[in-house]
């Protein structure tokens, strides 16, 4: 199951079993991205040995994904140091906020902050979109002014403004 992450290949060979529509429409810096993902994910697994590294992981059949110690979305880089290879249970129940991490000597916890929301503060606001909204309504565009406005958009008038 994970025989492509136990050698790091080299570019060509990774890019070598995509199909070509595929690669046409990837440009180089997504390529780029993605073949670092690859290799970060190859030196992860293999560090790991190829298990969840939760202790108290309870699941250890459970397929293999990688964690990012510090989020993405918090500025978490995909690196060696960022990155722990866990089952897909633990990393589910931790990402729910119902169960903590533990490897290394250290519990890393999701906190999840316990917001009610407020059903009648939304309802009054949508109302007030609403209002504000109707006056949009009622405009008719006929479908040859659309065609007309579409094509004057699609011009370059560059040269126009440029100075002589």
């Amino acid at each position: 199951m994970y025989e492509k992450y136990k050698t790091i290949r080299s570019p060509e060979e990774f890019w070598n079993n995509w199909d070509k529509e595929t690669l046409d429409i990837l440009d180089e810096p997504i390529r780029e991205r993605i073949y670092k993902k690859y290799v970060v994910k190859c030196a992860v697994f293999q560090r790991d040995e190829f298990k969840c590294r939760n202790k108290n992981c309870r699941h250890p059949k459970s397929r293999l994904t990688i964690h990012h110690i510090k989020h993405q979305r918090n500025g978490g880089k995909d690196s060696l140091r960022n990155c722990v290879t866990i089952c897909r249970v633990c990393h589910h129940r931790f990402n729910k906020g119902k169960e903590g991490l533990t490897f290394d000597g250290m519990t890393y916890k999701l906190h999840k902050k316990e917001t009610k929301f407020d059903w009648k503060t939304q309802k009054s606001a949508t109302r007030l979109k609403r209002k504000e909204l109707k006056r949009y309504h009622g405009i008719n565009i006929s479908w040859e002014l659309l065609e007309i406005l579409i094509r004057f958009l699609e011009k370059d008038y560059s040269e126009m403004f440029e100075d002589d």
